[in-house]
């Protein structure tokens, strides 16, 4: 047929010889296979995409008899194309996917499911014709024969399982993750760590599992954006599997775009407690998606979803475009999934990066000048980001930087990380703690001051040290902006570090010029005097019975009340999630903080920073500031400014204690700043820059020494009664969009700030 592409036939060896099976062997094969499982290969809906589909899925759930499958087999060998071929295109994607399965395997792909019939006869036809075209454009025109795999996959409410095996050789991998009832526990029922979407990524060519994650998709926040880092950085023509476990449609919202994007169809119109499985071929096509919704309670649940499909994999090795790709960097892709860019099929990233002379010549300063330790665990994919993202960054070099790799619980060293530090050609040092720590936060204590102190001993002629996580993407500029302001750290006694993150303030405008100074932890990206450094390693309690966590170990006994530059916009951003993420708080207040694109741009100068200069500033603009006196938690507290009004406007609060405020708890939700802790103020007040210019500034009265620019006549916003903290307490809790979360957010910030009720005066809110 001139025009159109013959769909190759796909030969089928028996498991224990080479001489291919015949059409009625093939057919009878087909027909034990497809006799364990009710359920079709494809979802009908995936084929058509109509409403007639699903009285044709109800047709194909039958069992099939070898009979009728040889009889399809026979025409659809002899039909080619033209009866009836598939391919998953959606809404004109065809010609991008056509394009993407002819670079990855120089196959045309131009085959469109056209015909609908009723007949049963008809329907195997389709099944085993969609069966073989599905397989035909996985395997290039090639001699090679394909390895043509089963896989089944439950999902449920009591758990969720996949597997797979070869139909004509020897090869078998699973997982199964299901719960039983506990009548001594009450709670058994109750979503987890294990529960949401689990993702499995399989080997396009052997069918090994690669990578398998989970990710809490039952809750609304945080982890759909960690499902959508993750899938972006599967390599083209991986088989990727997402079932959910129990629960995990409910928070796909951040994702859909991503997971439309790829081809999903059901996704978006998932019920919140749906039970789904999709598979497909990461810029390929769809291999099978079901869904089916729960309406039943959890712990009254016995509803399942089962899914089968069959995948042909081809013969074939992990090539790159680029040529000058070493072998070891082969290996590493082709044993690994989710790598990005490092091993992305035509823009690879070549490994080692090699500095240009320019760079090696300026790295001689920047060495005496400055050393970067990336403290990592065993999250590989994280990681691998988070080293791109700083080998591409201006003013870094591979020469300065050091890798503190910490080992697991029994000592064990992930050795793809190894082959990644090795094949990247840095510095590296293997930290070690003793297997009897009673947590894991004993552990990460122990660790961090294990890598600070390498970190000293590493970079012995260094006047600055820089600390990254093995979850922190920076910018290009992360490291000029870091060394831009760390003399002021030398001259300003009041000062500690430079960070590259910005205050977790949601209502601030994202001005890459501005920086600002504040007493609050370090964050993710940041910059210490090495002495400092060397300082906080003799301090550092080297014992596992030390239960404090680093961040707030650094805060307090660290940073002893000095203050930290850190800018507006932030230069370093934590993606990843680890132990001691609380989903909602990583949401609202990192997740959806920008990044700066990186672009050059003017900073102020050192000196504006320092002590004395950044008084000046504040004492001028509030001595100009609008007073406001309206409620913070109404509409309309803020305004852009009128002719003539000033562009600074100031609110006075009541803040006895800058280390402990309701007030400041429950003003923080309403206004849009960081509400869990009064970290981040400058000397009890907070500045929030705002789009036309200026900005509003929170100062606390009587702990600020800014109260002296309060008229007396102006009163201060203050919880008065009880009843006045229930109402107001409601009506913050309000704010949150997710209504079954509400009431965690003013729990928190109570929490948080170590308040009990019984210990706090209340009076009446002016």
């Amino acid at each position: 047929m001139s025009g159109r592409y013959s769909r190759p036939s796909i030969p089928l060896r028996d498991p224990s010889g080479n001489t291919s099976l015949g059409k009625v062997q093939t057919a009878e094969l087909l027909a034990d296979h497809f006799k364990v499982s009710r359920f079709p290969l494809l979802p009908a809906g995936n084929v058509w995409g109509t409403q007639q589909s699903i009285g044709l899925a109800r047709d194909l759930d039958l069992p099939f008899t070898s009979g009728e499958l040889e009889e399809a087999l026979s025409l659809s060998m002899a039909a080619e194309c033209d009866l009836l071929t598939f391919v998953q295109t959606h809404q004109g994607r065809h010609s991008a996917r056509e394009t993407m399965c002819t670079r990855l395997l120089g196959t045309p792909y131009t085959c469109v499911a056209r015909t609908v019939t009723e007949t049963r006869k008809k329907l195997v036809l389709i099944m085993v014709a969609v069966t073989w075209q599905l397989c035909s454009c996985l395997v290039p025109a090639a001699q090679h024969q394909p390895r043509l795999l089963s896989v089944d996959a439950v999902s449920s409410a009591r758990g969720a399982a996949l597997s797979y095996s070869c139909l004509t050789q020897q090869c078998h991998q699973e997982w199964n993750s299901t719960i039983t009832a506990s009548p001594g526990k009450t709670n058994w029922w109750s979503l987890g760590v294990h529960d949401g979407v689990i993702m499995t990524v399989l080997h396009d060519t052997t069918g090994s599992i690669l990578l398998r994650k989970t990710f809490n998709t039952w809750n609304a926040y945080a982890f759909a954006h960690d499902l959508t880092w993750w899938m972006e950085k599967v390599q083209a023509g991986r088989v990727v599997v997402l079932v959910v476990r129990r629960a995990g449609t409910y928070g796909l919202g951040a994702a859909l775009l991503t997971l439309t994007r790829l081809g999903s169809l059901l996704a978006p119109f998932a019920p919140p407690l749906a039970l789904w499985v999709w598979a497909f071929v990461v810029g390929g096509q769809t291999l099978l998606e079901t869904v089916m919704p729960n309406p039943h309670p959890l712990d009254k649940s016995l509803a399942a979803l089962h899914a089968h499909a069959l995948i042909a994999l081809p013969y074939r090795k992990t090539q790159f475009l680029n040529k000058q790709i070493h072998s070891s960097q082969l290996h590493f892709c082709d044993s690994n999934a989710a790598m990005g860019p490092l091993c992305d099929p035509f823009r690879p990233m070549v490994m080692p990066i090699v500095p240009s002379t320019a760079e090696k010549i300026s790295s001689m300063h920047d060495e005496a000048t400055v050393g970067v330790v990336v403290c990592a665990g065993g999250r590989l994919q994280y990681l691998v980001h988070s080293l791109i993202r700083l080998l591409e960054a201006r003013k870094v070099s591979p020469y300065k930087v050091l890798v503190a790799l910490g080992t697991d619980h029994n000592g064990i060293l992930d050795s793809n990380i190894q082959s990644l530090l090795d094949l990247s050609n840095l510095n590296y040092q293997i930290i070690n703690i003793q297997p009897n720590v009673s947590s894991i936060n004993h552990r990460l204590f122990q660790f961090y001051r294990e890598a600070w102190k390498a970190g000293v001993k590493a970079f012995p002629n260094a006047r600055y040290l820089a600390f990254l996580d093995e979850d922190v993407e920076i910018s290009h500029d992360w490291m000029q902006l870091l060394l831009h302001y760390a003399p002021a750290l030398e001259v300003d006694d009041s000062l500690w570090c430079v960070s590259g993150i910005s205050a977790a303030h949601i209502n601030m405008h994202s001005d890459p010029h501005m920086m600002m100074r504040g007493s609050r932890q370090p964050g993710w990206g940041f910059l210490v005097l090495r002495e400092e450094a060397r300082a906080a390693v003799a301090i550092w309690p080297n014992t596992s019975s030390q239960s404090i966590l680093y961040d707030t170990f650094l805060y307090i006994t660290v940073g002893r009340d000095r203050e930290c530059i850190y800018p507006v916009l932030s230069r370093s951003r934590h993606y990843g999630i680890g132990v001691n993420t609380l989903p909602d708080l990583h949401h609202f207040y990192f997740l959806e903080r920008p990044l700066h694109n990186g672009s050059s741009v003017l900073l102020p100068p050192v000196s504006a920073l320092t002590r004395e200069t950044y008084e000046v500033r504040i004492w001028s603009r509030l001595s100009r500031a609008s007073v406001i006196t309206r409620n913070p938690c109404a509409p309309g507290f803020l305004r852009s400014p009128q002719n003539n009004e000033s562009m600074d406007f100031v609110f006075y609060f009541f803040l006895d204690n800058p280390k402990n405020s309701l007030e400041w708890a429950l003003l923080a939700e309403c206004v849009g700043a960081w509400p869990y802790s009064t970290q981040g103020m400058h000397k009890g007040s907070v500045e929030l820059p705002q789009s036309w210019g200026g900005s509003l500034w929170l100062v606390g009265v009587p702990a600020s020494p800014y109260k002296f620019f309060k008229p007396s006549y102006i009163p201060i916003w203050r919880i008065s009664t009880e009843d006045a903290f229930v109402k107001q307490a409601t009506f913050v809790s309000s704010l949150r969009s997710m209504k079954n979360l509400n009431n965690r957010t003013l729990t928190d910030a109570v929490k948080q700030l170590s308040l009990q009720k019984h210990h706090h005066h209340f009076t009446s809110i002016s």
